[in-house]
């Protein structure tokens, strides 16, 4: 078994408590914009202190830095939106329909921007993944969410903003930008997308960004503890990247889906039934085969 496989994995069990913690924040009504915004603070100052222990210069990369920063900042429109995805439909619909579109995308990328070729099994899994759709849409799950439609807008849009931040990560790694200034670099681009998103929805007005109604010890925390274990999770899946073909690093990286909808299950009661178990586990089978 290969470092990156290893590292890819552990990555994605870091990425699952992480993204518990946006389920969190949506159940308890955490202002999404506050609650990205300093986790892309905190990402910022964790990783900070980390190149600083590592020694790497954050100067010469040209135009990779910037285009790293950008996908900081696509990565928190992400975030952002993950939060309104998951106050109108459920973590056991979200998740799996997320998680088989952008490795889908990053698929798509893959083959056309790097040239990864990938066999007959892998495009099997992708029609195992068609079915998956018409198991979790259905006129039960409209009425039992609170509104199907723009939750899947926002899924649609999420999947993209995450094949396409992975994507940059990627092309920094491929020009030899280090695991710990490609993760800084990112994290800035976090903390800035987080910002500018908050700033333009209180009118550019800071001091309506952290009033008392919005802010709170529980927001910090999970917000804080979020940050460090995506930190840790990014530095994992940016380290598989060297040696692993982004479609592959990113099947991989979307077994992270069974931590949330099962903690979503346990510890939220969130509604569970043989079709969703179905579709749970066409969704990873279909992963597995296009990894």
């Amino acid at each position: 078994m290969e470092i990156w496989f290893i590292a890819a994995v552990v990555g994605a069990v870091f990425a699952g408590f992480s993204n518990f913690c946006f389920k969190i924040a949506s159940k308890r009504g955490y202002n999404s914009e506050l609650f990205t915004l300093i986790g892309g603070l905190v990402s910022v100052l964790a990783v900070s202190m980390y190149v600083l222990w590592s020694a790497e210069t954050l100067l010469g990369y040209g135009w990779v830095a910037p285009l790293t920063i950008l996908a900081g900042v696509i990565a928190a429109s992400g975030g952002i939106m993950k939060v309104y995805a998951l106050h109108n439909i459920d973590t056991t619909l979200f998740f799996p329909l997320f998680k088989l579109l952008s490795p889908l995308l990053a698929l798509v990328i893959g083959i056309v921007f790097f040239g990864e070729i990938h066999s007959v099994v892998e495009w099997v899994g992708l029609i195992i993944g068609l079915t998956v759709p018409l198991l979790l849409i259905n006129k039960i799950e409209h009425s039992r969410q609170n509104n199907l439609l723009l939750g899947l807008l926002f899924v649609l849009a999420i999947s993209v903003t995450s094949a396409v931040a992975a994507t940059l990560n990627k092309v920094a790694i491929d020009f030899l930008m280090p695991n710990s200034v490609t993760l800084w670099y990112a994290s800035v681009g976090v903390a800035i997308g987080s910002a500018v998103i908050s700033l333009y929805k209180v009118n550019f007005d800071i001091g309506k960004i952290f009033t008392r109604d919005k802010i709170s010890i529980g927001l910090i925390w999970y917000s804080a503890l979020r940050s460090l274990l995506i930190c840790l999770s990014l530095g994992l899946i940016l380290f598989a990247y060297i040696d692993g073909t982004l479609g592959v690093v990113q099947t991989i990286h979307s077994m992270y889906i069974l931590i949330p909808i099962i903690f979503s299950i346990i510890f939220y009661k969130e509604h569970w039934n043989l079709q969703k178990v179905v579709a749970i586990v066409l969704s990873v089978a279909s992963l597995a085969l296009l990894g």
